[in-house]
């Protein structure tokens, strides 16, 4: 099929998908349900797999495999790998994680790969054993060689995340430059910068120094670091984001914390995506539903999760997300 001719059929196709994304009045009636097993029952009815009874406590199983359909339809509907990519980085990144912790701790971490990369764990696998990385992306070789080398200064676990996570966003970054699409660019700048604002609220409130942000300050976005040094060094961060895209919620999020921002972060992106609704013809919305999705069980584990430790449904609904629809 000639690609002009695959983008039509494929936004027709995701037209219908998205009858079928749950809204924020579903998502809310969910929360304020008794039992899991009716938000589990909703589930079904919009096209998740069904949990065996008496068995809600696997949800979790529910969800990957939702989640696992979803990449399945966008990679068969989106002919370029790089647009796709650069939603499947992460997973890539987290199972780095987990074989690199296994290896240099000995403990087992096979319950916490995820599917979904754009690398078969076991060529991540098998690289990391010889130490051979040509056969994966460039950036993705140099952060591996750069987290076993600060584990090896540090014994720390967590340098080999701050070095995963920036390899990460890098690897976001070059495949969105690359794309030459205004949304897909649009998209990881946001997310970058929303990233490091987050990470900006959280040392300050632990009382790190300028240092420790920049070991996880991550590129790609558009506010430079030199305008986090600067709030930093002042009493009053706020007026430093003044100008920016962001600076409402981060002002509404140094005065509410940092729960709240999070939340409003994601709303933050949500909305960005949804401009996507009504581009007809172009790969837009199947990126859009694509992240739709994520958002979406991302914000139904938050509420399975707190059914089942028995939060009220009025504090699972403050961390409701927007949802698509």
């Amino acid at each position: 099929m000639a690609e002009e001719k695959i983008y039509p059929y494929a936004v027709a196709r995701i037209r219908v998908l998205e009858k079928n994304l749950l809204s924020k009045q579903t998502l809310n009636q969910m929360a304020d349900e008794r039992e899991i097993e009716s938000c589990l029952r909703t589930l079904t009815e919009y096209g998740y797999d069904s949990v065996p009874e008496g068995n809600a406590r696997e949800f979790e199983q529910v969800l990957s495999a939702e989640l696992s359909k979803t990449y399945a339809v966008i990679r068969e509907l989106v002919p370029e790998e790089k647009f796709i990519n650069i939603f499947l980085y992460k997973n890539d990144y987290q199972n780095l994680k987990v074989l690199l912790k296994q290896e240099v701790s000995g403990i087992d971490g096979a319950q916490y790969i995820v599917k979904g990369g754009t690398e078969p764990v076991e060529k991540l696998k098998q690289s990391i054993l010889d130490r051979n990385y040509t056969d994966l992306p460039k950036i993705m070789g140099e952060a591996i060689e750069e987290a076993l080398e600060l584990y090896s200064k540090t014994q720390s676990g967590q340098m080999i995340d701050i070095a995963l996570d920036r390899g990460a966003f890098r690897q976001m970054a070059q495949s969105a430059k690359e794309s030459e699409n205004t949304f897909v660019m649009g998209y990881t700048a946001r997310v970058c910068d929303l990233t490091n604002l987050k990470s900006f609220l959280r040392m300050r409130h632990m009382n790190k120094d300028f240092g420790a942000f920049m070991n996880v300050f991550v590129e790609g976005g558009d506010i430079s670091s030199s305008v986090f040094f600067n709030a930093y060094g002042t009493d009053n961060p706020v007026d430093q984001f003044k100008g920016t895209r962001y600076d409402q919620i981060f002002e509404i999020g140094v005065e509410k914390g940092f729960t709240e921002f999070e939340k409003m972060c994601d709303d933050f992106i949500m909305d960005y995506v949804k401009s996507a609704k009504y581009i007809a013809l172009t790969l837009e919305p199947l990126i859009a539903y694509l992240y739709a999705k994520e958002s979406e069980i991302k914000t139904v584990r938050i509420i399975l999760t707190s059914k089942l430790n028995q939060i009220s449904s009025e504090i699972i609904k403050e961390r409701v997300r927007e949802a698509y629809v």
